[in-house]
C-alpha cells in the first residue's frame, strides 16, 4: 500500500514551486492591479472634469479614491503580515497540516508541527503540496516523529488544490478539525478554502526565511497582497461549493477519497 497520495497518481504536469516562479506568476493579478490603477486614472480624470463643471462632485470623489486607496493598503498589510488571524485556544485537534510551498520553507514547517505533534496537539501529522509533501515527511522523521502517525498527499498544485486534496483523503476518516501551517501571508488565503472545504481551523503561521533577502520578502509580499483581493473576488463570485472540478481533477479526487478510505493511522 501506499506511504502516501503521490505524484504517480498525477501525470499532470509540474516545474516549479509556486512560491519559488518569476514575476510571470503575477500575471492575473497583475491584471487586476492594472485595473486597479486605470480605474484610478479615469477617476482623476473625472474629477477634473467635475471640477470644471460641477464642483460639488469635488469633494465626495477625493474622499471616495482616497478611501478605496486606504481600504486596499490596509488589507495588504493584514494579508502579508497574517494580521487578525484566528488565536490558537490551545486544544487538541484530529490532525496537523502542513503546507507545502517550496524548499526554503520546509524546515520551518516540519519544526513547527514537530513542536505541536509533541506537545499532543494532534495524533497525526498530514502534509499537501506537490514536490514538497515527501521531503517534508522526511523532515518529520528525521526530528523524531514516528512514520506511522506521518501521511501526506503530493498531488496539489495550487493552495485550493490542498484543500480539495486534505479533505478528499482526511474527511474520509472523519477529520475535521485541523491545525494549519502556513507562513504569514499566505495564512488568510489558506484558512479561507479549508473552510469553504469543511475544516474547522486553527491556523499556526511558521515564519519566512530570516536569510531571505528584501527582493524575496518583497516578491512574496506582493504576490499575496495584490492576489488577494482577486481571490476574495473569485470566491465571492464562485464559491467553492459551486465549482465542479474538472474531469482529470474529478477523476484525481475518487483516487484521492479511495485512498483515504484505505490508510489508516497505526497508534
Amino acid at each position: 500500500m501506499q506511504s502516501m497520495f503521490d505524484s504517480r497518481f498525477c501525470p499532470r504536469e509540474f516545474t516549479q514551486f509556486p512560491i519559488e516562479f518569476g514575476w510571470q506568476q503575477l500575471r492575473s493579478p497583475i491584471l487586476l492591479f492594472l485595473a486597479i490603477l486605470i480605474a484610478v486614472i479615469v477617476s482623476l480624470r473625472l474629477i477634473a472634469r467635475k471640477w470644471r463643471f460641477k464642483q460639488k462632485w469635488m469633494l465626495p470623489s477625493v474622499v471616495t479614491l482616497l478611501f478605496s486607496l486606504i481600504a486596499v493598503g490596509l488589507l495588504s498589510i493584514v494579508v502579508v503580515n497574517g494580521l487578525f488571524l484566528p488565536p490558537d485556544p490551545g486544544t487538541s485537534v484530529d490532525a496537523i497540516v502542513i503546507l507545502g510551498r517550496g524548499r526554503a520553507l520546509r524546515m520551518e514547517r516540519a519544526r513547527v508541527a514537530t513542536q505541536l505533534w509533541q506537545a499532543k496537539r494532534a495524533p497525526v501529522i498530514f502534509v499537501s503540496g506537490r514536490g514538497d509533501a515527501l521531503p517534508i515527511i522526511e523532515l518529520l522523521i528525521a526530528q523524531g516523529v514516528p512514520k506511522n502517525v506521518i501521511d501526506g498527499e503530493n498531488c496539489s498544485l495550487t493552495t485550493k488544490e490542498n484543500a480539495i486534496f486534505s479533505a478528499a483523503i482526511l474527511q474520509q476518516r472523519n477529520i475535521q478539525r485541523i491545525l494549519l501551517i502556513s507562513d504569514p501571508p499566505h495564512m488568510w488565503r489558506s484558512l479561507i478554502e479549508f473552510r469553504a472545504y469543511g475544516f474547522t481551523v486553527i491556523p499556526r503561521t511558521s515564519q519566512l526565511p530570516d536569510e531571505w533577502n528584501l527582493p524575496q520578502t518583497a516578491y512574496v509580499a506582493l504576490r499575496e497582497s495584490i492576489g488577494f483581493p482577486w481571490y476574495l473576488w473569485r470566491q465571492i463570485v464562485a464559491p467553492p461549493s459551486q465549482v465542479m472540478p474538472d474531469v482529470e481533477l474529478s477523476a484525481l479526487l475518487q483516487k484521492a477519497q479511495q485512498y483515504g478510505q484505505q490508510r489508516l493511522y497505526v497508534d
